[in-house]
């Protein structure tokens, strides 16, 4: 196994479970990633996949649906060439900056209730809720939050200039 194939597979994988994917399409998604902007061809896919035609076809058409690949063609040439949509990258990380969001939101409302049952109980119960964990773990949202979006901005404005 060459070294290329193995990352499609370790990255597969991680894909596969992360986005709950099937594992062709996650590992069309992994060559598409390490194959970068030149592309993919059709029968390169079946070949390096070693798949059939069929199962590549209905993956790839699964992922040009769901807005995560695209194709082009070149001049002279009649074949697709796949990579993945350009702003793929920013997408996923909206949906992760949401999802810190809604949890940074859930935290707080975990955390405002907790204080409020502390609040409620005698000076001398052993039984106070700990409120350090919802402290630490909405400045860690906070730190990551803004690292990505740190990222994100990069990334907008290197996608707008190229």
């Amino acid at each position: 196994m060459t070294k290329k194939e193995s990352l499609i597979e370790k990255l597969g994988v991680h894909i596969e479970n992360k986005e709950q994917l099937a594992p062709l399409a996650a590992r069309i998604l992994s060559t598409l990633i390490l194959t970068g902007q030149k592309g993919v061809t059709f029968d390169s896919l079946v070949s390096e996949l070693n798949a059939s035609k069929s199962t590549i076809s209905t993956h790839l058409t699964t992922l040009q649906a769901a807005n995560r690949i695209t194709y082009h063609t070149k001049c002279g040439d009649r074949k697709k060439y796949f990579t993945l949509v350009p702003d793929v990258m920013i997408n996923a990380m909206n949906e992760m900056l949401k999802n810190w969001k809604n949890e940074r939101d859930l935290h707080l409302e975990i955390m405002e209730y907790k204080k409020e049952i502390n609040e409620e109980l005698p000076e001398d119960c052993t039984e106070l809720f700990d409120l350090e964990f919802h402290k630490d773990y909405l400045e860690f949202l906070s730190q990551a939050s803004a690292s990505m979006e740190k990222l994100q901005k990069r990334l907008t404005e290197k996608h707008k200039n190229d």
